[in-house]
């Protein structure tokens, strides 16, 4: 049986980023950028106001100036600044002469004593200038490859001209669930039977994680149906495939019988984890697939552990890391022979430099969903449990 540890390992050596496309800026929100960055030219490219108000030359130093135009937003700055003893209307982003200018607001002048002149309440200023290059130099590395695109990093982009970002491909999965018991959600189950949550809980998951969920199909235990299932799924454009239920050893247990007919070489069918013991990994030509314990709580468990993992790896960026917590109240912790990993979650603290606590939520068995509801971490339990306060914490979101 191998550890968690290990199977990470093993993971990140059969992952690797997929292809990458380019895309419509409006289309790439959260995706992953494959290349860097560089401005392509000072950012801002020129001096501009940050201020409506009037442009002087910065040897400007009696109160009363001669108006003598306006320099709107759009326009080429003027090659020089104003003469002395004159000025210009500027509105906010106007473009200013590269030399000798200042400004003054709007608000810091009023009328002169005669038409077309300004008098100014305060000396002129280079304070809201805008000078070139202070943003950025034309070369500057402003986005890095394997960035996740932000609405920000989009703004940027636009701003850059970029209009068509090269970013890597969204992951492909296809979803197959297994277990006769299983009705749909909308229905009304009969005895003996359970309405299916690992449909949605897997979509939303993927969702989560900016992959694609591409083909889906729920299907009773017998190995014929699983076949045909498993067999159509191969025809699709996965990338992955996830199989819940089915991976244990019992009699209507065939998931990992069926990969292995199917020519998928098994990398692992055992792992030392509570909840997640009888998770499947396997692998054939480029293509991943595993499979899920049928319980809803291991469900979300393997997910963050090993699916989400790989994930990350396709998409071209780093998985998601450990943390150091403090532990907090909450259900009691016991121990076993294998890892745990319970839910739990992030406890708000607003105290500057307070230690990140979390708290572990009640968990009855690995069927158990009302904790879901609200965990965004898994707490990390060695074999044997431990009395220690500090804590590996696996975030999950």
């Amino acid at each position: 049986m191998i550890t968690v540890t290990e199977l990470w390992t093993r993971l990140d050596t059969l992952a690797a980023p997929l292809p990458s496309e380019r895309i419509p800026l409006f289309s790439s929100r959260g995706r992953i950028i494959a290349e860097p960055i560089l401005a392509p030219e000072d950012q801002p490219p020129f001096n501009r106001s940050a201020i409506d108000g009037y442009l002087v030359h910065a040897d400007q130093t009696t109160a009363l100036v001669t108006l003598f135009g306006t320099l709107t937003p759009g326009s080429p700055p003027p090659p020089a600044a104003p003469a002395i003893g004159t000025a210009l209307r500027i509105l906010t982003g106007s473009a200013l002469p590269p030399e000798s200018a200042a400004l003054v607001m709007q608000e810091d002048t009023r009328p002169g004593p005669t038409s077309g002149q300004i008098e100014l309440l305060q000396l002129p200023s280079t304070r809201h200038i805008r000078p070139r290059a202070s943003q950025a130099r034309a070369g500057d590395r402003l986005i890095t490859s394997g960035q996740r695109l932000t609405p920000g990093a989009l703004a940027l982009l636009a701003s850059l001209g970029v209009t068509h970002p090269l970013v890597y491909r969204r992951a492909r999965v296809a979803h197959l669930v297994t277990g006769g018991e299983l009705v749909a959600p909308d229905a009304i189950p009969q005895p003996g039977q359970i309405r299916d949550s690992n449909s949605t809980l897997i979509a939303a998951l993927l969702a989560e994680a900016g992959a694609d969920l591409c083909w889906h199909r729920r299907v009773a235990d017998s190995r014929t149906t699983t076949a045909e299932a498993l067999a159509d799924a191969l025809t699709s454009p996965a990338d992955i495939i996830l199989i819940s239920g089915g991976a244990s050893v019992g009699d209507h247990d065939h998931t990992g019988s069926l990969l292995a007919e199917f020519g998928f070489n098994i990398h692992c069918d055992k792992v030392s984890s509570r909840p997640g013991k009888p998770f499947i990994a396997a692998s054939r030509d480029g293509r991943l697939a595993f499979g899920l314990p049928g319980n809803p709580l291991a469900h979300f468990v393997c997910f963050h552990l090993f699916v989400k993992r790989v994930l990350a790896c396709l998409a071209g960026i780093s998985p998601t890391t450990l943390v150091r917590a403090q532990l907090g109240e909450g259900a009691a912790i016991d121990g076993n022979p294998r890892e745990t990993w319970w839910p739990a979650y992030f406890t708000p603290n607003n105290t500057p430099g307070a230690a990140i606590v979390v708290t572990p939520l009640p968990w009855r068995d690995s069927s158990d969903l009302t904790a879901l509801a609200v965990a965004d971490a898994l707490v990390r339990i060695p074999a044997g449990g431990t009395n220690e306060l500090a804590v590996e914490v696996l975030p999950c979101r």
